[in-house]
């Protein structure tokens, strides 16, 4: 069986393996957090589903044991959260200190792993986690903008009263205030009309602001999100998503992470997939970039 390590067991780590279960993927599953009662409980409360959805195993792990070295995808959603009056720059300081500290906790990996990664701010934290587990280009993404999509999709399907599977389109740039809608990729966007796109957009760019407000967290549909990337990993599908990915020229953009279309499979990210964007959305994409990598290389570590 394919074997997964997720790094985190709180709420978004625990429901990307619920949601990895509930797929009915076969997979060893193996939650690591340092609150070892926490995670023993939640290994349990997970195990407790495996009647109804029987393809999958679920184990907690300490860092440092050897099943770790033999992990085919980890997906790290661990990270230090914002101190009150600490600025975001210092904060994704004090996230790269916990990869490189993740990293050495973990010990060796076998060189084809998978990291994909979840913890926020999402594409600045890929692009250091890239340089950080130093694997082969394409084994290191984060989620990106693939949760916002989604936030786009049903809000469509609703829209023009369609199964959501029916809609298409992608959000693309930062995983958060920069990203924007590819209109261009948007199946039905000739009946919306321009203030229909606006209220759509800001929709689903606000929307995790509301759903932290009413609850403290978002994790149901990022934990979604993740396991359909690792479902196409282990299928070597080859779908086409947003994730975001570290850059090399691609659209343009080279030296930061950001939401793009990527084929997925068996070895993570196979390639970036060239869409014709409008020239609009091409800019939109840089200047997100262009935010994105300032935030990067002024991090304090």
């Amino acid at each position: 069986m394919k074997k997964i390590a997720i790094i985190g067991a709180g709420n978004v780590g625990a429901h990307t393996a619920s949601s990895i279960i509930h797929r009915n993927i076969a997979a060893q599953i193996y939650l690591v957090d340092q609150a070892e009662n926490f995670e023993a409980a939640q290994v349990l409360d997970l195990k407790d589903s495996l009647l109804f959805h029987p393809k999958a195993q679920v184990f907690g792990a300490n860092f440092g044991d050897k099943v770790l070295s033999d992990i085919d995808v980890f997906v790290i959603t661990a990270g230090a959260k914002q101190k009150e009056g600490e600025s975001r720059c210092k904060l994704l300081g004090r996230n790269i200190q916990v990869l490189q500290q993740i990293k050495k906790d973990i010990g060796p990996i076998k060189s084809s792993a998978i990291i994909i990664m979840i913890t926020n701010p999402v594409d600045v934290l890929t692009k250091a986690a890239a340089e950080i587990f130093d694997l082969p280009w394409g084994q290191v993404f984060g989620t990106g903008t693939l949760l916002d999509s989604s936030r786009l999709r049903w809000r469509l399907a609703e829209k023009f009263k369609l199964n959501v599977e029916n809609t298409h389109g992608m959000v693309l740039g930062e995983h958060g205030d920069s990203e924007f809608v590819a209109w261009s990729m948007v199946t039905g966007k000739e009946d919306l009309t321009e203030k229909d796109r606006e209220l759509l957009e800001k929709e689903v760019r606000e929307e995790a602001y509301k759903i932290i407000e009413g609850k403290g967290s978002t994790y149901f549909g990022i934990g979604a999100a993740c396991a359909e990337f690792i479902e196409h990993i282990f299928s070597d599908s080859g779908v086409i998503l947003p994730a975001s990915v570290p850059l090399n020229g691609q659209y343009g953009i080279e030296g930061i992470s950001v939401g793009v279309p990527a084929k997925i499979g068996a070895k993570g990210i196979l390639e970036i997939v060239k869409k014709d964007l409008t020239e609009t959305e091409q800019k939109k994409l840089k200047l997100s970039a262009e935010k994105l990598k300032k935030l990067f290389e002024g991090c304090e570590v």
